[in-house]
């Protein structure tokens, strides 16, 4: 991604949330495990194609009310200070959410705020040198989802990970998943990344199965963009497998 400008880098280098709660039974609390052979969030991998341990917990009240946090390992930030003296000790991302769900027959709505944290000494220095503001980025979302079908805007409340005049920037996901026999999903997915400032605007996709192993999730994905030159951004077509677990 460095062989880039860094503020076109750090929008392609889009981070991921599995954002929204699941219920274990009656109780309002949930967490999940899940190792990836790569962190690909909008089609971008966060750990240069690598693997990743993620998990996170949530908390959902009767009323629809819901408020979580989810973590990943990643490399994109570390990534962009090779070739300079900077080093964020950053490897983290921690991404903590709230918002309010519902439905009406077989219709679901949730509406929330994200805001993605990066530890580490992103000091004045280092935003100095690798030519950022702080990553940390706040986004309002809105979803709606029928059955099987989902759709979620996604709308970045300030600068997208540091990119100068990228506060705005909007992200379109519609995604299905239906299940076609106990325990095995199919899943599809197409977004849409539109960016305000100079970086460019993309699309991603994601084709894959879901399968129910053991009180496990096993995944197969084919993740892919339309972007130019996808290897400098980790985007180019890749399988991703990935193993979860739901409590």
């Amino acid at each position: 991604m460095y062989k880039r400008t860094v503020a076109t880098a750090v929008l392609a280098a889009l981070p991921m949330l599995a954002s929204g709660t699941a219920l274990a039974g009656d109780s309002p609390f949930a967490a999940n495990v899940s190792l990836v052979s790569d962190y690909a969030y909008r089609g971008i991998s966060q750990t240069d194609e690598k693997p990743a341990l993620q998990g996170g917990f949530d908390y959902a009240h009767s009323s629809g009310l819901y408020v979580g946090v989810w973590g990943s390992n990643v490399s994109w930030l570390s990534d962009l200070e090779r070739g300079t003296d900077e080093n964020s000790g950053n490897s983290l991302e921690l991404d903590v959410y709230a918002g309010y769900k519902g439905a009406v027959g077989d219709f679901g709505y949730d509406v929330g705020l994200l805001q993605y944290v990066y530890p580490g000494e992103l000091d004045s220095g280092w935003r100095n040198t690798i030519g950022l503001k702080h990553p940390n980025t706040l986004e309002g979302y809105v979803g709606l989802s029928w059955k099987f079908l989902s759709f979620k805007y996604s709308n970045s409340l300030t600068k997208l990970f540091g990119a100068p005049d990228s506060k705005g920037s909007q992200y379109f996901d519609l995604t299905a998943a239906y299940e076609v026999i106990t325990g095995t999903t199919l899943n599809a997915h197409y977004g849409r990344q539109r960016i305000t400032g100079p970086a460019k605007s993309y699309a991603d996709w994601k084709v894959g199965v879901s399968q129910a192993v053991a009180g496990l999730t096993v995944g197969l994905h084919y993740v892919d963009t339309d972007m130019k030159d996808k290897s400098d951004f980790d985007a180019d077509a890749r399988y991703v497998v990935s193993v979860s677990k739901a409590f």
